[in-house]
């Protein structure tokens, strides 16, 4: 093979290998506001989010969002280890407010927290940030989102309702059960 039939192929490969990473690096991008969970960048302040809010995103005493953030999991159980979906809405270098989403079944999505920092209010992003997850489970195959919030939480049922979410049922413990089919 002559030098320049071996150039042309290690150029040719190098060119391959670059656009396959461009590629991958493009796709791979996120311009924000919304972003992936990155538990060096974003722990504390989510955090401090559920330290200002822990009447409003915890039913259980007993639950740690500590936990819950850094094995990325709804539960304590392995088999839900890095299960969870953390996207984190990024205003001014912080993290203004946060959602976190699984999958229940094959088809059935469960949105587990969504809070807005209360610097962050009155911005309209609690609803950027559930419309961003909604769009996200549709995408990966949910045929319904479900999800439960305190009867007086009547900020985040105006925007479960406004996505058209319905109500299935209340609890006696003062819970409401909301369910959206996309």
């Amino acid at each position: 093979m002559n030098t320049m039939k071996k150039y042309g192929i290690i150029a040719g490969s190098v060119i391959v290998i670059f656009c396959i990473f461009a590629g991958y690096c493009a796709y791979n991008y996120e311009t924000g506001p919304i972003y992936t969970f990155n538990p060096d960048r974003d722990t504390k302040e989510i955090l401090t989010i559920f330290d200002e809010n822990w009447y409003w995103l915890i039913a259980n005493p007993g639950s740690s969002p500590a936990f819950m953030l850094k094995y990325k999991t709804p539960y304590d159980n392995p088999l839900y280890f890095g299960k969870l979906h953390i996207k984190v809405l990024r205003e001014d270098n912080r993290v203004a407010g946060f959602i976190a989403y699984f999958m229940e079944n094959y088809d059935e999505w469960r949105l587990l927290f969504l809070a807005v920092g209360n610097d962050f209010r009155r911005k309209g992003y609690g609803l950027q940030l559930a419309k961003q997850a909604v769009a996200e489970m549709t995408a990966l195959g949910a045929k319904k989102i479900c999800l439960w919030t305190r009867l007086d939480n009547t900020t985040a049922q105006k925007i479960y309702k406004s996505m058209g979410f319905a109500e299935v049922y209340h609890t006696e413990t003062g819970y409401v059960f909301f369910e959206y089919i996309p």
